[in-house]
């Protein structure tokens, strides 16, 4: 087969994943009358930072700072330049941040966004608290209530349940004394488990531990780990990842003491399903996002091509459902 044919079928084989991803969980429940099973996941940007974010607006294939709507109700981060891809009409409720960088966080976003209620890992929850509330009141409008998530503590809110881990991502920000802790966030709903994982370089053994897919943990010990050790959870694979790929196929790249790349993504993929801690549903894909360097200006079908068996490259304003 010539690269033309095989670039060819390989489109449209990501073609068809992304149409079954995106259909697959709704029409069963369509049919059956229930209410639809999964997560639906909304990409309103897939780039990471390093750009002019407004540039995305207007040069084709450039990608808005990574944020994601779930269930058409709760954002995971969100800055000014992904509200062109909030469906019309659409009023989230509730805003969960991953941490305090200018490319996930903007106090003055978040107050137009109208949500009213904002959560923020604990050790940077009185910092935020502050600026929203400054930001609220330069805009004369009401400021979202910020409160403070501990890892490992689970939330519930508008039908799913969110629990915030350590991420390998550092910032600077230091607040009476503590050092920010950037989040990962599980989200469950029903059988669904997913992984939301940016920005973070790998998955810490912290945060596999409190997720449940910790390789150490088995059944047969959980119970001996579980009265020995804070932030142990019952082992239970997850069934959707979404991870970030900043560095691209870049291996080298110094960024990869604090984010991933394509090749990380893929070791850590196939050790999980190899070991029974991620159970994807027949043709459903790991999506990745938060592109940086090679890939910023790519569109997906270009990246996809490149990429391992089982990952897809997320895009701004893709929408799909994960079971």
């Amino acid at each position: 087969m010539n690269r033309r044919d095989f670039l060819k079928d390989a489109g449209s084989i990501a073609a068809c994943s992304a149409m079954l991803d995106t259909m697959a969980f709704a029409d069963g429940a369509e049919k059956s009358g229930e209410a639809p099973r999964g997560i639906r996941v909304r990409f309103l940007g897939s780039g990471a930072s390093g750009w002019n974010p407004e540039w995305a607006i207007t040069r084709p294939n450039m990608r808005r700072q990574s944020s994601v709507l779930l269930d058409g109700k709760v954002l995971i981060d969100f800055t000014a330049c992904s509200f062109d891809k909030l469906p019309e009409g659409c009023r989230p409720e509730v805003l969960f941040q991953t941490h305090s960088h200018g490319d996930h966080y903007n106090p003055l976003a978040a107050v137009r966004s109208g949500v009213k209620r904002m959560y923020v890992q604990e050790t940077w929850a009185e910092a935020a608290r502050r600026a929203v509330d400054a930001a609220a009141e330069s805009l004369g409008l009401p400021a979202p209530k910020v409160l403070a998530l501990p890892f490992g503590s689970p939330v519930e809110e508008c039908g799913l349940r969110f629990t915030g881990v350590p991420a390998n991502h550092s910032t600077s920000r230091i607040t009476d004394g503590v050092l920010e802790r950037a989040s990962l966030y599980l989200v469950e709903k029903g059988p669904t488990r997913l992984l939301y994982a940016t920005d973070t370089g790998g998955i810490m053994g912290d945060a596999a531990r409190m997720i449940g897919i910790d390789s150490h943990i088995r059944m047969s010990n959980y119970t001996r780990y579980a009265s020995d050790r804070a932030y142990v959870a019952e082992p239970k694979a997850i069934t959707a990842l979404i991870m970030e790929a900043t560095d691209g196929d870049l291996d080298d790249d110094f960024r990869l003491f604090v984010h991933s790349s394509v090749q990380v993504v893929h070791r850590i993929v196939t050790m999980l399903k190899k070991t029974g801690r991620l159970k994807l549903p027949e043709c459903q894909s790991v999506y990745l996002t938060h592109f940086g360097i090679k890939y910023r200006g790519w569109p997906s079908e270009k990246i996809d091509a490149e990429l391992p068996d089982g990952l897809r490259a997320a895009s701004d304003g893709l929408e799909v459902v994960l079971g």
